[in-house]
């Protein structure tokens, strides 16, 4: 415990030292600069600075949690070193209030924050099946390659299914009507991350990386180690503006303080051995790369004669040609909803601004009740697989909630994953916003003809489900046409996992931007460390992948000899 206290007590002291002002950045080099503090971001930095090396990590956003000196918390947590981000029973507050939290610039809800996605996301922790890996990575990164790091993240991450200090599920009356029906259809109930190879035909309570009721995962493992060393340094409030660099030499990283603090100017890598790595998630990583005159020509166009950019851009001769912004994938969400009067909606936004002070009491002084309940209680949490006429399998994860159009409904996401075949594309503005220019939801065929089939074998599961009525679909609406119905648009489909933009792949033929050693194409010292590099989408949420992949990653680039230190030696 004592180690414990130390390490946040360090942690804290670092950023507020770094946040106090807009300051220009000192000159001062550093053997990696990692851009991004999200999944991919934070592992990187810990364990690249675990090796020894001097390492600096940019967050262009503020502190979240309160155990790093973040401070955007409703009126009942004044007092306590918790914020919105650390209280399960606030993470959908984001959904209703995202201001200062959610980035500007994205077009699509991304967290601006210290922690990035897994600080604002519902901490949805699941152990990525053998398929994942295997249907969509290359060659070296398979599920035999992997197991190795994913098994290191769960050691550290492992993960919880009773949030609750007194060991409690509370209003279970959702997950117990829905299991009725599931238990009677032949599904097998799991606990998900000791059986994660169980992915058809099963369910299990919902996953969390929380601890002590609060949200924990890299930010509470992985950055905390690193804050813990003298080599590591963290700015907040620091946006990435672009690599500088000479051909396909990066020397550095050009900023820019953001909310009043951070630091703006450039600052450098250690000179003949400095690495930059980019961790920006799949809409940000993509941004830097265009800004730094990497990508499709029509892109880097674009940021040229932007107003932002017109003098800064690096010249044409250096621009190097990838299909950034390509192979954008989600996962394709549909939304059924259905009502039984056992059900109770338990009102987590009220509990924002005006809880009920019995339920704060417990949480406060216990971390027990309500609140330490993932909003919008979560669960159960289904897994199916469907072959459509292709003869390609698709896995599908249903993820229920109790929330709907009424106090007694449930609303249950299908989320189409691996094996999905549909891609989009994402672009930048003149304003150098990023932006979904072509969504990726069922562009294919077979891919809707996946969704039709699973949403009609759910129907039939459900309706074994004494006294549940359908809201939507309604009974009498035929599937296919109630697929049809909703568009395959951002605002009807977006799971708001987005993954893929600067593909990983064996070759610089037209179709990856990284190489297996996630360094970019045509770099010698860039590499891309997110979900940005994942070919496809995973078969759940893809938290804990994004992070074994930054295991991996860590270990790669480490593992490239003659340019760590003067005689090659990692």
């Amino acid at each position: 415990m004592a180690k414990t206290f130390a390490l946040v007590a360090a942690a804290a002291s670092l950023i507020h030292s770094v946040t106090a002002q807009c300051t220009t950045a000192p000159n001062q080099t550093y053997d990696y600069i990692v851009i991004g503090s999200g999944a991919g971001g934070i592992p990187v930095a810990d364990r690249l600075s675990e090796a020894g090396h001097s390492v600096l990590l940019l967050e262009k956003g503020p502190p979240s949690s309160g155990r790093w000196n973040g401070t955007m918390k409703p009126a009942w947590l004044e007092g306590t070193n918790l914020t919105r981000f650390d209280v399960p029973g606030l993470f959908n507050q984001i959904w209703r209030d995202s201001n200062g939290v959610a980035c500007e610039d994205t077009g699509v809800m991304a967290g601006c924050v210290l922690g990035g996605g897994v600080a604002v996301n519902s901490a949805l922790w699941w152990k990525p099946p053998t398929r994942d890996w295997d249907v969509n990575f290359p060659e070296g990164w398979k599920s035999a390659d992997m197991k190795s790091s994913v098994d290191k993240v769960f050691q550290r991450i492992p993960g919880t299914d009773t949030p609750s200090q007194d060991g409690i599920r509370y209003n279970q009356e959702g997950f117990e009507r829905i299991s009725e029906g599931l238990d009677a259809a032949g599904f097998k109930q799991v606990k998900p991350n000791e059986q994660s190879e169980e992915k058809n035909m099963t369910y299990g309570h919902s996953t969390f990386f929380i601890e002590n009721a609060e949200r924990q995962g890299p930010l509470r493992t992985y950055l905390e180690t690193a804050a813990a060393r003298s080599q590591f340094s963290l700015w907040t409030n620091t946006m990435a503006r672009r690599v500088v660099r000479t051909g396909g030499r990066a020397t550095g990283v050009e900023l820019q303080c953001r909310n009043g603090a951070g630091f703006n100017g450039t600052v450098n890598v250690t000179p003949g051995t400095g690495r930059v790595i980019v961790s920006a998630g799949t809409m940000g990583s993509a941004k830097v790369l265009f800004r730094s005159g990497i990508g499709p020509t029509d892109m880097l166009n674009v940021v040229k004669k932007s107003p932002i950019d017109n003098e800064t851009m690096i010249s044409e001769d250096q621009w190097i040609n990838l299909p950034v912004g390509y192979n954008l994938n989600d996962h394709v969400g549909t939304d059924i909803q259905v009502a039984h009067p056992d059900i109770r909606f338990y009102d987590f936004y009220k509990a924002y601004n005006t809880p009920i002070q019995t339920d704060v009491d417990a949480y406060l002084a216990n971390r027990t009740g309500m609140l330490t309940t993932v909003a919008p209680n979560l669960g159960p949490i289904i897994w199916t697989e469907v072959t459509p006429s292709d003869g390609r399998t698709r896995s599908i994860q249903w993820q229920a909630r109790v929330e709907g159009r009424t106090n007694t409904s449930m609303t249950i996401t299908q989320y189409l994953g691996t094996g999905s075949i549909s891609r989009g594309r994402l672009d930048i503005t003149p304003q150098l916003n990023t932006r979904v220019v072509t969504v990726p939801y069922l562009r294919n065929a077979t891919d809707k003809e996946a969704v039709i089939m699973g949403i009609e074998h759910m129907r039939g599961v459900l309706n074994g489900v004494a006294n549940l009525t359908w809201v939507t679909p309604t009974a009498e609406q035929n599937t296919t046409t109630f697929v049809n119905s909703i568009p395959a648009a951002l605002a009807s489909r977006n799971s708001n996992h987005w993954v893929g933009s600067c593909t990983i792949g064996p070759a610089n033929d037209g179709t990856a931007v990284v190489d297996l050693d996630t360094k970019v194409y045509g770099m010698d010292n860039l590499f891309v460390v997110d979900a940005s590099i994942f070919p496809g989408i995973t078969t759940g949420n893809p938290s804990a992948a994004i992070v074994s992949v930054a295991e991996k990653a860590a270990a790669r680039i480490l593992a490239l000899k003659g340019t760590e230190s003067e005689d090659g030696d990692v």
